[in-house]
């Protein structure tokens, strides 16, 4: 079970034998809906009334009699119950949901999480949509233009003296480290926001697809040591995500830590930059390219999902 934050997991709902109404990261055609597919008998379109609301990048309802907010109504196999509920349970966060019995425009009573606090407490925001997708979060959008933007800056400039070096440097370390905000994003919308930021950050090599992403994109094998103890390190692999990513986050940990020769590392940074913004934005495009279909009272299907 993974390691979750915070004192407990979310409870399951009161009455497991309604299906789930769900308008967030567990949707189908998400990464996160993986974990649930086997459960579902079948899912439709539906609709609840309320307020989409977004708060720490996690969309939320407030429920009520005003806007009709899209999602999709699963519901589970015979016996599945127990066990789909305290799948999402353990995605969820506690902190941010509670369970709710809603009325949907369809007719159908539905389990759904709510914004578990006054929608006031914590900044939450309301969501310009009356539906949330994953591909809206302005950190896959703005944020990765910025990043490019920054990766061609620094492409153009010209090296050679310390100082135009030690630009270049910390231009791609900025960068850098705003990717790695991102991914830490989407590693929460995949894997799970109550799971532990660095339990999540571990499983990246794990999302669909990201063998053959990382194999497209890294063509050489390469090491690096961790600054604060030059006996161990990572290894950037082109035939193993699992340890590029462990590779791409050490140097991102270098940064954060006295002791390396500065300008020596560009290289390092720089290739990284560029590989693994390479990565990210060919699994947010497959993403959308394979995106499941909803349809009303269709069988979910076996896509591959990238």
């Amino acid at each position: 079970m993974p390691t979750t934050s915070g004192n407990s997991a979310l409870a399951a709902p009161a009455d497991q034998s309604l299906p789930y109404f769900v308008y967030g990261a567990l949707k189908p055609g998400m990464p996160a809906f993986l974990r649930l597919r086997d459960d579902v008998a079948k899912y439709q379109p539906d609709f609840a009334r309320g307020e989409l609301l977004v708060r720490d990048g996690l969309p939320m309802l407030f429920s009520g009699n005003r806007e009709e907010i899209s999602g999709v109504l699963l519901t589970w196999k015979p016996s599945h119950e127990d066990k789909a509920y305290q799948k999402v349970c353990e995605f969820e966060p506690r902190a941010h949901y509670r369970w709710e019995e809603v009325e949907l425009l369809s007719g159908a009573r539905a389990n759904a999480l709510v914004i578990r606090y006054d929608k006031k407490k914590g900044n939450a925001q309301l969501w310009e949509k009356n539906s949330w997708d994953l591909k809206d979060d302005p950190a896959f959008g703005l944020g990765l233009v910025e990043v490019e933007a920054v990766l061609r800056e620094v492409d153009a400039m010209p090296g050679g003296s310390f100082e135009s070096d030690g630009h270049r440097f910390f231009r791609s370390q900025m960068a850098y480290l705003l990717l790695w905000s991102i991914l830490e994003r989407l590693s929460a919308l995949c894997i799970g926001p109550a799971e532990e930021p660095m339990s999540r950050i571990k499983r990246l090599h794990e999302l669909p697809g990201m063998e053959d992403i990382v194999r497209k994109h890294v063509k050489i094998v390469r090491k690096v040591s961790d600054s604060r103890d030059p006996d161990s390190g990572a290894k950037l692999d082109p035939g193993n995500a699992k340890t590029s990513f462990n590779y791409y986050y050490q140097v991102r940990s270098n940064l954060s830590h006295r002791g390396k020769a500065v300008f020596k590392e560009f290289e390092i940074v720089h290739s990284s930059l560029r590989e693994l913004l390479g990565i990210t934005k060919d699994f947010l495009e497959g993403l959308q390219s394979s995106k499941e279909r909803v349809s009303g009272s269709s069988e979910p299907s076996n896509p591959t999902i990238p």
